[in-house]
């Protein structure tokens, strides 16, 4: 068994399972809808219109969700990185087409699997609702900080915030889309960052 396959199996179990002794045999089934797959910088996995119908787990590299207006302007709404399952937790992502893109910020290795069978051989099992339970609450959580931060800091205090919360981002995520990201542009994003020195 390669390396990207334990560490998936090892996710699975954590995170998708939440057992520490669940059945080799399950977990090795599972990881059967998975196949590795790559992505460059700046590559599309889902495009606005698309219907999203896959899981990402991320062995390698940060992906971003986002907007895309008339005029071409983009708007970051969420990252993921290492050991991040990307799945379509909403359930109009799971049925309409997609509303916003995703995309590699870095090269990216991922294990990728349709959703639908996911989902389907999750619930045949009895694994579903603490899964998606799980993911539902820290999704809500997420959004929960981020709408106060908008609604009550300043630009300076989202980004020390992002900072704090992201260390491994905010050295890794371009500054345009991190700016993007807290609602700022890019030069305000600059001026933050050289008063913080």
């Amino acid at each position: 068994m390669n390396t990207k396959n334990k560490s998936l199996i090892e996710e699975l179990r954590k995170k998708v399972f939440r057992n520490p002794q669940s059945s080799d045999t399950e977990l090795m089934e599972l990881s059967q809808f998975f196949m590795a797959k790559e992505y460059r910088r700046n590559e599309f996995l889902v495009r606005e219109g698309e219907r999203w119908n896959k899981v990402f787990f991320i062995h390698k590299g940060i992906l971003r969700l986002f907007y895309m207006d008339k005029k071409g302007r983009e708007f970051n709404k969420g990252f993921f990185q290492e050991g991040q399952f990307v799945w379509p937790i909403a359930p109009s992502a799971q049925k309409e087409d997609s509303l916003f893109s995703i995309a590699a910020v870095e090269d990216m290795e991922l294990s990728v699997c349709l959703f639908d069978p996911f989902c389907s051989w999750l619930k045949q099992h009895h694994y579903w609702d603490k899964f998606a339970l799980s993911e539902v609450e820290a999704f809500v959580e997420q959004k929960f900080v981020r709408e106060h931060e908008f609604l009550m800091y300043s630009a300076t205090e989202r980004y020390h915030s992002f900072c704090a919360q992201y260390p491994g981002l905010v050295k890794r995520v371009p500054d345009y889309h991190l700016a993007s990201y807290i609602g700022i542009s890019n030069v305000s994003l600059s001026r933050i960052k050289n008063a913080s020195f």
